[in-house]
């Protein structure tokens, strides 16, 4: 609150004679309603007024009228002639602030010979003059005899499609394909923590078929190996997946979407189940302390290597989407995947001393992207493709479609 002090000389007075004049002084400051007053808005600085404080003056704030009332002996309370609403009520002395309407505004006692400003109440709204219906004349009367036609039934004919869905071809196609890199990159995991993010390395021969929008895929690995499963870490300095063979099965549904002119757009959704079995050869150093008989502690390390078996397996499901472009005798394609779901499971863990470590793996990209070109001979296809990202893979292939 903001207040204005004035200085005043009071010459000293015993206790009851000054409680008296402070009596007093308190009276005179709560009795100056009906005085003139100024109001300045805190926000702005802005100064409206003098207005009178008597009750029934009206008194105007941002536009808004209020009429000043007085609830008790020095304080005056301000009523919206707009929506009623009643602020205050507050002391009508110098430097007091109160808040009317949405603002906040401080008092300021205007000198003894300013003129008020007068404000007039607004007119009451007028009343809304109910609208006359119009004159509407009687029909005239209709002849006796009046033919009316038959009403003819509407059949609602339903709207097309604005771009349905392309038919899809029927086809029978029978693939076989050589990969002779087949890459996954993978995390590996000793004992919850990272260790190594070698690629398990594959050849592999499969064979796909393709039924309408069914697809299905059937592939073998001969040779499957990962150098890189410990990269070393505390007594392990190394683990390595040799001499594995593996196989893979996926099936799916892809539709295609969108055709315009050679150009189609398809999308599908695909699981995949592949398990790979080997051994599994790791290399640790085991510390250990002798003592000799003059009771000197030698630290002596022992270099071992372990071999067990171990099978990797891993379930997967995929989204696909893929733009092909096709002409009579040749086309290309290109497909983005994306793997929402994969999960393995190792059936070996890390032998160390007398420790067991546990092995995990996860993929280390989700998303793979594949673009290939086909080439017909008749009835007969022959295609390559290569994949990066999550997998690195290269195809060559032919088949034939019934």
């Amino acid at each position: 609150m903001c207040y204005n002090f004035r200085e005043m000389k009071m010459p000293i007075l015993p206790s009851k004679v000054t409680a008296a004049c402070a009596a007093f002084l308190s009276f005179a400051s709560f009795a100056v309603a009906g005085d003139l007053f100024s109001f300045q808005n805190l926000r702005d600085s802005t100064v409206s007024g003098p207005f009178l404080l008597q009750k029934g003056k009206m008194v105007m704030l941002d536009g808004t009228t209020y009429e000043v009332q007085t609830p008790a002996s020095g304080r005056v309370a301000f009523k919206s002639l707009s929506n009623g609403v009643i602020y205050g009520p507050i002391q009508a002395v110098d430097g007091r602030i109160g808040v009317i309407g949405r603002a906040s505004y401080c008092l300021r006692e205007a000198a003894a010979d300013a003129v008020p400003v007068e404000v007039v109440p607004p007119p009451p709204p007028r009343p809304v003059e109910k609208p006359q219906e119009p004159f509407v004349p009687q029909p005239k009367a209709m002849p006796e005899m009046i033919e009316v036609p038959e009403q003819q039934t509407q059949t609602l004919v339903k709207p097309k499609d604005l771009r349905p869905l392309p038919k899809s071809q029927k086809v029978f196609r029978i693939l076989g394909w050589l990969a002779p890199m087949d890459n996954t990159s993978v995390d590996w995991k000793i004992d919850s923590s990272k260790s190594g993010g070698g690629d398990i390395e594959r050849t592999t021969i499969g064979a796909d078929a393709e039924w309408n929008n069914w697809r299905a895929s059937v592939a073998l690995s001969p040779t499957v190996e990962c150098g890189d499963i410990a990269s070393g870490g505390t007594g392990v300095t190394g683990a390595s997946f040799e001499d594995g063979t593996g196989w893979s099965i996926d099936g799916g549904y892809r539709r295609a979407f969108l055709a315009e002119g050679s150009w189609t757009a398809k999308a599908g959704i695909r699981g995949q189940i592949r398990q790979e079995s080997g051994d599994l050869s790791v290399h640790s150093v085991i510390r250990h302390d002798e003592t000799d008989t003059n009771g000197v502690v030698t630290v002596k390390s022992e270099r071992r290597t372990q071999t067990s078996s171990i099978t990797i397996r891993e379930l997967s499901l995929w989204l696909d989407l893929e733009l092909a472009y096709a002409e009579d005798n040749w086309g290309f394609y290109t497909a983005f995947s994306f793997q929402p779901i994969s999960e393995y499971s190792i059936s070996s863990s890390i032998h160390y001393g007398a420790v067991d470590l546990s092995l995990d793996a996860e993929r280390a990209l989700p998303v793979d992207v594949m673009a290939g070109v086909w080439f017909n001979l008749g009835s007969w296809r022959l295609f390559t493709d290569v994949t990066v990202a999550a997998d690195t893979r290269i195809r060559l292939g032919c088949g034939r479609e019934f």
